[in-house]
C-alpha cells in the first residue's frame, strides 16, 4: 500500500470511530450473571461441612462402640472402685494447655466468620465429640485396661483438634482476601 492510500484508509477509520456513540449500555441480562459470579460461593465451605460430617460420624461410631463394649459383657463383674486410670486424664503439661487454648481461641474466632447454618452444624458436631469423649472416659473408669476404650478415648481428642484445624484452614482464604 502506498502512503497516500494508507492515509485515506486511516482517515476513513478515524472518521468511522468518531461517529460511534461514546457510551454503550450493556444488555440488561448481563449484570445478573456478573453479580452471580462475583457473589461469594457457598462451595468453599463444603470441605468444612464434609469434615464436620466426618467428625460427627467418628464420634457416633465411638459412642456406638463404647455402648456395645459396655453392653456386651455377659457375666456381671464385681463392682470396681470408680477410679480413673492415671493415663486417662486431660494432659496437664502447661505447654500443651497453652497450645490447646490458643488453638481453641483461633477456632472460636474463625467460627464466627462462618454463616450461621454452618456454625450450628459445627458446634453440634463438637458437642457430639465432647459427649463421646466423656462417655468413653467414664467407661475407662470402669475398665481402665481396655485397649479399645483407650484408643477410642484418644481418637476423640484427635477428632476435636482436627475439627478446630479444619475450621481454621477453611476460613484462612476469607482472612487473606480482606
Amino acid at each position: 500500500m502506498t502512503d497516500s492510500s494508507q492515509k485515506s484508509v486511516q482517515k476513513s477509520l478515524d472518521e468511522q470511530l468518531s461517529s460511534l456513540p461514546l457510551d454503550i449500555a450493556p444488555p440488561g441480562d448481563l449484570w445478573p450473571r456478573i453479580a452471580a459470579r462475583l457473589a461469594p460461593s457457598r462451595r468453599r465451605f463444603r470441605p468444612l461441612l464434609y469434615a464436620a460430617a466426618a467428625a460427627l460420624g467418628c464420634a457416633c461410631l465411638a459412642s456406638a462402640l463404647t455402648w456395645s463394649v459396655l453392653r456386651g459383657r455377659s457375666a456381671p463383674q464385681a463392682p470396681q472402685i470408680a477410679m480413673r486410670a492415671p493415663g486417662f486424664d486431660e494432659p496437664r503439661d502447661p505447654n500443651y494447655i497453652a497450645a490447646r487454648d490458643s488453638l481453641e481461641s483461633a477456632f472460636r474466632q474463625r467460627l464466627a466468620l462462618l454463616d450461621p447454618g454452618t456454625r450450628v452444624k459445627i458446634e453440634s458436631s463438637l458437642a457430639v465429640i465432647r459427649q463421646a469423649h466423656e462417655d468413653i472416659r467414664k467407661a475407662l473408669a470402669s475398665d481402665p485396661a481396655s485397649p479399645v476404650l483407650e484408643q477410642l478415648w484418644q481418637s476423640t481428642w484427635h477428632d476435636e483438634l482436627d475439627l478446630y484445624e479444619h475450621v481454621i484452614q477453611a476460613t484462612q482464604s476469607t482472612l487473606t482476601r480482606t
